[in-house]
């Protein structure tokens, strides 16, 4: 009888075990499935719990790895609506990346978008679009030479061309010239003296030399213009041509001088074409010069100008002031007016038919 009881006994713990073991098979199984699928996707076995605790194993499995489903999916601000959306977007470590990413996609920015914003990674500019809506944002923001504290700029004067536009209002042509000017604090040999930016009257290049080469009378160079001008000056008297020198730095005192004779000549319409205000002068800087022809009149009609154009940009120098680029450069035309600013800069500005002004902004003014 005893041996009977024990039997039954023992049946029972095996029944009661057999239950269990089927009970933590049924609780286990299927997360143990889902859990080394994902593991098996490249989540680790804490992202993959943490998918599938959060009900989001489904999901996950159905798409390819996510970064940026690893790195979110616990966070308390991941949105379930967003899943899709959060896998096309490249995760970023910012304290605020989840934050931001919901507040861009319910503004209506797609994932293209998002991941262009990201990659700015300028809080001024992702606050101000999490605020306010911009269509086709990354057609704005692809451009380095896109600045945030300008967008409203942008915005009002776009004509149709996100390029030229972003150009135009960084050169400051959205607003009348020599207002809101930006004052030169830092001399180099690509410094912009224009419309929009102003030289301190008491400026003097430190290396002012003087030119004994293709000049007559008392002319001035910063010494690395000069020394340019010399190799374009022999190499022209190599092509049987006569160059010399009009004009090269003048002080803020001489620029006001000039201006005001031709002021009292011509008027204020020929000054607000041909001659800059002092502090405005790009003579001022050491770096321009006004070349002639000691053969022809008219340097326009000469074999020297002919010249310049097709060879000055080999030794640094590009004219300054071309014809139809005035809107631009805020200067009718301007022959003889060339501007040292190296080889390699020239060199791109003569091969892709642009201004000093536009080059400035696109790749020496970028914050």
């Amino acid at each position: 009888m005893k041996k009977k009881k024990i039997k039954l006994k023992k049946k029972n713990v095996y029944i009661f075990l057999f239950i269990v073991l089927v009970l933590l098979v049924v609780i286990f199984y299927n997360p143990a499935i889902n859990i080394f699928s994902l593991m098996r996707k490249g989540y680790t076995f804490s992202e993959s719990s943490n998918l599938y605790y959060n009900d989001l194993a489904k999901k996950a499995l159905e798409k390819d790895y996510s970064n940026t489903i690893a790195k979110i999916s616990g966070n308390k601000e991941f949105v379930n609506n967003n899943f899709d959306i959060y896998c096309e977007i490249e995760y970023y470590d910012n304290k605020d990346f989840l934050l931001n990413v919901n507040r861009l996609i319910d503004k209506g920015y797609n994932s293209n978008d998002i991941n262009n914003i990201n990659y700015k990674n300028d809080t001024d500019l992702t606050d101000y679009l999490v605020n306010n809506y911009v269509d086709n944002i990354s057609k704005w923001i692809e451009y380095d030479f896109f600045k945030t504290e300008n967008i409203e700029r942008y915005l009002k004067n776009f004509d149709g061309d996100y390029k030229n536009t972003i150009v135009q209002v960084n050169i400051g042509l959205d607003k009348p010239y020599y207002e809101d000017v930006n004052i030169i604090k830092e001399y180099s040999s690509t410094v912009l003296a224009n419309k929009y930016n102003k030289l301190d009257s008491n400026f003097v290049p430190d290396d002012i030399t003087l030119l004994d080469k293709c000049s007559e009378g008392k002319a001035y160079l910063s010494k690395e213009a000069k020394e340019a001008y010399d190799n374009l000056c022999m190499a022209s008297i190599d092509a049987g041509l006569s160059l010399s020198v009009n004009s090269a730095y003048r002080s803020y005192e001489d620029q006001q001088e000039i201006y005001d004779t031709y002021y009292s000549l011509y008027g204020q319409s020929y000054v607000d074409k041909y001659v800059a205000i002092p502090g405005y002068s790009e003579h001022q800087t050491g770096l321009a010069l006004d070349v002639k022809s000691k053969n022809s009149n008219l340097f326009i009609n000469s074999k020297e100008y002919s010249w310049m154009l097709d060879n000055a940009y080999k030794y640094g120098f590009v004219l300054r002031y071309p014809k139809d680029k005035e809107d631009i450069t805020g200067y009718d035309f301007e022959a003889w007016h060339f501007r040292y600013v190296g080889v390699d800069i020239a060199k791109y500005i003569y091969e892709n038919n642009i201004t000093y002004d536009e080059y400035y902004v696109m790749f020496l003014d970028i914050n």
